[in-house]
C-alpha cells in the first residue's frame, strides 16, 4: 500500500496554502470551491451529493486547495464553508486525545529547516533538533492552525534496516 494524501481542515485557507508554499516549498496544484458539479465527470473533483453525504449537512460546501512537494508528496488543505468550520481547542490537538495528532516529513538539511521555521515564527516544541535513537535527528513545530509538524532527517543506515522486503 502507498501512502496518497493527508487532509488538514483549515479556519483559513489563503495561510494555510502559503504556509505550505513559502516555508513547506509545496505548490499549489488545484484551487476551488466544492461542490463543483453535479454529476461524476473527470473534471469534477466533488459533486453536491457526494458533500452533502460526507458533511452530513444540506448545502454542504467547502473551499479546498490541493499542494504538491517536488517529491510527490499531496497534502490537501479544506475550509467548509457550509458547515462553518470550527477551530479545535489547542488542548485537543495534543496527544492526550485520540486522532492523527502530527504529520511527519523526511528532509535533507535538518538544521537549516529549523532556523527557517524559527525565523518565520512558527512555535517549535524544543529549543533544538533532538536525536531519535540511530533514527536520524527531528523537530516537531506547529502550522498556523496549531497542528503538529515533525520533520525528520533520516540516518540512512537506520532507514535501510526499516525497510520490509
Amino acid at each position: 500500500m502507498l501512502f496518497h494524501h493527508i487532509c488538514i481542515v483549515t479556519t483559513d485557507l489563503d495561510r494555510q496554502v502559503e504556509f505550505w508554499q513559502n516555508i513547506m516549498g509545496f505548490s499549489l496544484r488545484v484551487r476551488t470551491i466544492i461542490p463543483d458539479g453535479e454529476n461524476w465527470a473527470p473534471t469534477v473533483l466533488a459533486p453536491r451529493a457526494l458533500l452533502e453525504d460526507l458533511y452530513k449537512t444540506p448545502g454542504a460546501k467547502a473551499d479546498v486547495a490541493v499542494m504538491v512537494s517536488e517529491q510527490g508528496a499531496i497534502m490537501e488543505l479544506l475550509a467548509p464553508i457550509v458547515p462553518e468550520v470550527q477551530k479545535t481547542p489547542a488542548d485537543k490537538l495534543l496527544y492526550k486525545d485520540s486522532g492523527i495528532r502530527e504529520i511527519a516529513l523526511a528532509i535533507e538539511g535538518i538544521d537549516a529547516f529549523y532556523n527557517k521555521v524559527r525565523a518565520a515564527g512558527y512555535k517549535t516544541q524544543t529549543e533544538y533538533v533532538w536525536p531519535a535513537a540511530n533514527l536520524g535527528r527531528t523537530f516537531i513545530f506547529y502550522d498556523p492552525d496549531g497542528n503538529m509538524i515533525q520533520m525528520w532527517e533520516h540516518n540512512p543506515d537506520a532507514v535501510d534496516s526499516l525497510r520490509v522486503n
